[in-house]
């Protein structure tokens, strides 16, 4: 079968970067529209789509060998894969490059088109004759895939079975290409600040109708939010309480706070009066070219001033000059101290709390803003009464919404699996409207009553169903982002004066002290602030040329039903086992669509939440606890799912799956479901798309890096293989591989999971692979062997040809890891994916005696420990399995080296046969060069890889000697003992 591009030449370190880089929240970006957890980088995607559609040089037909030579100016297959790679695909990559550069219909004076989006739809348009291709994406989300195939000029058919995620694929996809670029009369509203236009596109409409709804909810709301002394509001800052356990003798009100910082900004600059001047946090003035400012001490902190009468905390702001004026918090990782008494408050009597109902809340902070900035000061008596909504003020709100307040119950809280996403309910909290404060779900309701309103005149004034629906949507996407900032679960971040939102982590995560935003201001987090976001997403997505595309297809189904058409190629991102409870996460947003659009939610859901039957992750709460149970259902709906895209994908396409789990077991049980389905894998490319500093990814089956697996179908007439052929098979294909990616500069855990697609071709071509016996040789046996190959390549480069068959897995472990990483902090997730490549438990390599990492105090991290740091004495003596690591071996004689103990040296030398391991210069070599310049560590192997007999040793002296003393070492490296 002819290849495609994917399957020989990927720009993954362009295509990396680049997704990082998209991966920092940008205005105007698709995840901007609305929440959805693990979305993929469009970069990622883009590029993805464009190498899996596009024929390979070496095999395209006749008509697109003579284009790819036009375009890259050479027959040859070799540079026209650089062509398509290094500079087609790598410049749509970067985030605002997606779209190519220059007029769409231009062409240079060869006749080449300018814009190099353009090229690549066409290069697609000509590899199928013309017609467009379809693409689908089974586990759609929200729905970077399908707009990419929308760019690229396919006909996308997103797939999802959640409806959240169907409103939003409708959001991103379908209503923007129906209706971007179409202008209709804007109607003449009654408005404070009314549009200059008289027809407008349907930006221009989602834009006056969220103005009509936020005037009119700003209207009912503004008494509730009063502005002081004419200072704009940007956030209340909150604490909960407790009572005091000791309750007779103390009796205080306990404010729970993590951190009594607001604001860690060092410095701020003002304009530079003489009032300025004579301010206390005056620090200094800043002369620049133009003009003087002044500096002022920006940090802000609260004071906690117990009442003894009231036995309750007032709070002051003070400035603090260093962190030791800054008192200590109340609370101290799950336990709190009371301030009026002093005695511990523990984690289940701060739950008990919860579900007595004597878990309460507390202003404890304004944030307001100031020319120069944010400012601080305790909140007014006025604002505090404010804060506390009157019931029937709460009810009349509520009796004018479908369904009233959403009381509908919150998923449970679990110790490990999908569960672990909910630690709210622990706390007492029972219903989805119990994650609001009372003001909040006031705003909150009042706004569905408007833009419930804003349905009702849009049918009056004459719109279209087709574009009623689009703007409603959009209104709908405004409302979800604020909503996502509008919880009390959202915490204040004093490092960067700023809010984080609710699912700042994939899950509901409890916190004591939160932040609540001013909701009809312009701030981060309001209305205005929210729709904004969504009108600026809007024009992104109009950018991307998809009105030129063929009509998208969103369909509403499970991934294990058939899709009744012949698809060209699927490419997709599926849920990996607990990772993330989608349905349950969405619920949060789905509560809410429910009371704004209606009963039916679009015709196609009447439940109170989402579905969840049918929902393909291992969740044990489905199964009344019984994991083992959970995780035969997920894996059978995989296998299921991969069958149904076996059956549906075209006899010559291509399906493209994401991998992004820690776990060997549980991908390798994936990809044996893929090859059982009739699926053979040609290539994997390991693309780093995650965001740094994903709060979940912390101790979760989440990896930066994801391996995106390649497969095509397999012949119906395979044959079953036998071992001895495959072994003899792999080596051809992998080996040149192996030479291309290290030539590509991929490196440590990219490289062995880059070749494991590669190697899995040799294997999975065939139905089924024997032993000679007639026992199955089973994709866990043969990637075994793939991974020694991998490594072995490897580590041959690092060690410069010398032989890798007897090195043990800790020290091909420590020498990647050290080639790849150095000494500098690693990403668990890296590690985990290297550690995979050698079959060694990531939990072995940690072992707090004998271990060569340790985890990082300060982060998601992972550090390789030197000698010196492996203090154990078993250091250098045989592990369980009964043999000692290389690295072992070595940094023991280092320790002895340290220890000036000249006889145990010797001894341990002769005692393991070092001198005749010709490994053991070799990696000592390997490590001296991984070392950086100038390190007591380097200078120490380089001594002794240097070391001729008969040379005094500095510092070196024989068992019981001084340090002083200089004494003739005898090591055992002579001439030859290389």
């Amino acid at each position: 079968m002819p290849r495609r591009l994917i399957e020989e030449a990927f720009p993954l370190q362009k295509v990396s970067a680049d997704s990082k880089h998209e991966k920092n929240p940008r205005p105007g970006h698709i995840s901007s529209l609305h929440f959805w957890p693990a979305r993929r980088p469009l970069a990622a995607c883009r590029a993805v789509t464009i190498a899996t559609l596009l024929p390979d040089p070496a095999d395209a037909p006749e008509k697109m060998k003579a284009e790819y030579t036009r375009l890259a100016g050479s027959p040859l297959p070799d540079k026209q894969r650089d062509y398509l790679c290094n500079t087609l695909i790598a410049s749509l990559t970067r985030w605002r490059d997606e779209n190519g550069h220059g007029d769409w219909d231009a062409k240079d004076t060869k006749g080449r088109w300018v814009n190099k989006l353009r090229i690549a739809r066409e290069l697609i348009l000509m590899a199928y004759n013309g017609a467009p291709p379809k693409v689908l994406d089974m586990f759609a989300g929200g729905g970077a895939i399908p707009l990419e195939a929308m760019r690229l000029g396919c006909k996308a058919i997103a797939n999802d079975y959640n409806p959240v995620a169907w409103f939003i694929l409708k959001c991103t996809l379908e209503y923007p290409q129906r209706l971007a670029g179409k202008t209709h009369p804007l109607p003449d509203l009654d408005l404070d600040e009314k549009p200059d236009l008289k027809n407008g596109d349907l930006a221009d409409h989602v834009r006056l109708w969220g103005q009509w709804v936020l005037e009119n909810a700003r209207t009912e709301l503004a008494d509730y939010y009063p502005v002081i002394d004419n200072k704009p509001t940007v956030a209340y800052l909150w604490a909960r309480t407790i009572p005091c356990q000791d309750r007779k003798d103390c009796g205080g009100t306990i404010p729970l706070l993590k951190t009594l910082w607001v604001c860690k900004k060092a410095e701020k600059t003002l304009k530079d009066t003489p009032e300025n001047r004579k301010r206390p946090d005056f620090l200094r003035e800043k002369k620049t070219r133009n003009q003087t400012k002044i500096v002022i001490n920006g940090k802000r902190a609260l004071k906690l001033c117990p009442d003894p009468e009231t036995k309750r905390v007032r709070f002051e702001i003070i400035t603090p000059t260093n962190a030791d004026d800054v008192g200590k918090p109340t609370m101290l990782g799950s336990t709190a101290t009371c301030p009026f008494c002093e005695s511990q408050q523990p984690a289940d009597y701060i739950k008990r709390c919860g579900h007595e109902g004597t878990l309460k809340t507390q202003m404890t902070t304004v944030v307001y803003q100031e020319k120069y900035g944010k400012e601080y000061r305790s909140p007014t008596q006025e604002e505090i009464d404010k804060a506390e909504i009157p019931a029937e003020v709460l009810e009349t709100v509520l009796d004018q919404i479908p369904h009233g307040k959403p009381d509908e119950t919150l998923p449970k809280s679990d110790t490990s699996g999908a569960g672990r996403a909910f630690s709210v309910p622990l706390y007492g909290f029972k219903k989805w409207s119990e994650l609001f404060t009372e003001r909040q779900l006031l705003a909150l309701m009042t706004f569905v009553k408007w833009m419930q309103a804003a349905q009702i005149e849009m049918k009056a004034v004459g719109y279209s169903s087709e574009r009623l629906e689009a703007i409603r949507a959009y209104l709908v996407c405004a409302f979800d982002r604020m909503l996502d900032h509008n919880s009390n679960l959202i915490f204040w971040r004093p490092d960067s004066e700023a809010s984080r939102s609710t699912f700042v982590r994939y899950a509901l995560s409890m916190t004591q002290d939160f932040s609540e935003c001013a909701i009809l201001n312009e701030v981060p987090g309001s209305y205005q602030f929210c729709l904004d976001r969504i009108l600026s997403s809007l024009e992104t997505v109009r950018r991307a040329h998809i009105t030129k595309t063929p009509k998208c297809i969103i369909l509403y189904q499970s991934a294990t039903d058939p899709i009744n058409r012949e698809i060209d190629a699927i490419i997709t991102d599926p849920p990996y086992y607990d990772a993330i409870p989608y349905a349950d996460l969405s619920d949060f947003f789905f509560v809410w669509l429910r009371r704004i659009i209606g009963e039916q939610f679009f015709g196609i859901s009447s439940e109170p939440l989402t579905p969840k039957t049918s929902e393909l992750i291992q969740h044990t709460g489905r199964f009344e606890g019984n994991n083992d149970k959970a995780k035969e259902f997920y894996e059978n709906g995989m296998a299921e799912s991969f069958l149904s895209a076996y059956k549906t994908l075209s006899e010559d396409g291509r399906i493209v799956v994401v991998f992004a789990h820690k776990a060997p077991d549980a991908w390798e049980t994936l990809v044996k479901a893929m090859i059982e389905s009739g699926l053979v894998v040609t290539a994997s490319w390991p693309i780093d798309t995650e965001q740094g500093g994903r709060m979940r990814a912390q101790g979760s089956a989440a990896l930066a890096t994801s391996l995106w697996m390649v497969c095509r179908k397999r012949p119906a007439n395979a044959k079953i293989g036998h071992y001895g052929k495959v072994k003899r098979e792999m080596p051809k294909r992998i080996t040149e591989r192996l030479r291309y990616f290290w030539d590509q500069g991929i490196r440590g855990p990219d490289f062995v999971w880059a070749a494991i697609g590669p190697a899995l071709e040799s294997y999975s071509s065939y139905k089924v692979v024997k032993w000679n016996t007639g026992k199955l040789f089973t994709v866990t046996e043969f990637l075994t062997e793939v991974r020694r190959m991998v490594t072995d390549f490897a580590l041959g480069q690092i060690l410069h040809g010398a032989s890798t068959e007897a090195l043990d897995e800790w020290t091909r472990y420590y020498l990647m890891h050290k080639d790849y990483f150095g000494t500098e902090n690693a990403p668990v997730g890296e590690c985990i994916l290297l550690a995979q490549g050698y079959g060694v438990p990531l939990d072995d390599l940690r072992d707090r005696h004998i271990g060569i990492l340790k985890k990082v105090s300060s982060g998601n991290a992972l550090k390789l420990l030197g000698h010196t740091e492996r203090t154990s004495d078993r250091i250098g003596n045989p592990h369980t399995s009964g043999r000692i690591p290389m690295i072992d071996m070595i940094h023991r004689v280092m320790k002895l080296w340290n220890e000036s103990d000249s006889a145990h040296i010797n001894a341990y030398f002769h005692e393991h046969g070092l001198q005749e391991n010709p490994l053991f210069k070799a990696v000592v070599q390997a490590l001296i060069e991984t070392s950086p310049q100038g390190s007591s560590d380097r200078s120490l192997m380089e001594t002794l890889i240097n070391y001729e007999p008969g040379e005094p040793i500095s510092g070196v002296s024989s068992s019981g000697g001084s340090d002083s003393d200089e004494v003739q070492l005898r090591l055992p490296f002579g001439e030859g003992s290389s």
